[in-house]
């Protein structure tokens, strides 16, 4: 493992921080959010979880970079750093970020969920004929579709 940089140091704590940045922004955004994040196991568990991903993102995006440096050199052009940059972060950003952001948001709303007692789980709906179907689309045309010669609609 090579030695990273400075700067390269500041965007493994960048993609830390990131999970902590967004909760931060949620709940100021909606306030309402962190009394089921702080109130239920669920919702701090989901949080919490988020920000664990959000290290282990940055461990991983340490460990690829190291890894391209290394195989780049230290004479590599302008282009080849910012190419060996890309391909280091989207293992971290799919891998770990996306997830941590889905939990920042599902986490709360799930917990909110089970906590009113309203089930999760929809119902199948029910089956209907692809007469149904048509109608059903049918009703939602504009009105002005009746006016185009030819059209028969009911």
């Amino acid at each position: 493992m090579v030695r990273l940089e400075g700067r390269q140091w500041g965007l493994v704590a960048l993609v830390a921080l990131t999970p902590f940045f967004f909760a931060f922004v949620l709940a100021g955004a909606m306030p309402e959010l962190v009394e089921p994040v702080l109130g239920t196991v669920l919702g701090g568990a989901s949080w919490t979880l988020a920000a664990l991903l959000g290290l282990v993102g940055a461990a991983l995006f340490a460990g690829c970079l190291s890894t391209l440096s290394a195989a780049s050199g230290a004479e590599a052009s302008r282009t080849r750093r910012a190419l060996d940059l890309t391909a280091a972060s989207l293992v971290p950003v799919a891998l770990c970020l996306i997830p941590a952001l889905c939990l920042l948001l599902s986490g709360p709303v799930l917990a909110l969920r089970l906590e009113r007692g309203t089930e999760t789980v929809r119902e199948e709906p029910t089956r209907s004929t692809p007469q149904r179907l048509m109608e059903g689309l049918l009703s939602q045309l504009p009105r002005l579709l009746p006016a185009v010669k030819g059209l028969q609609l009911r």
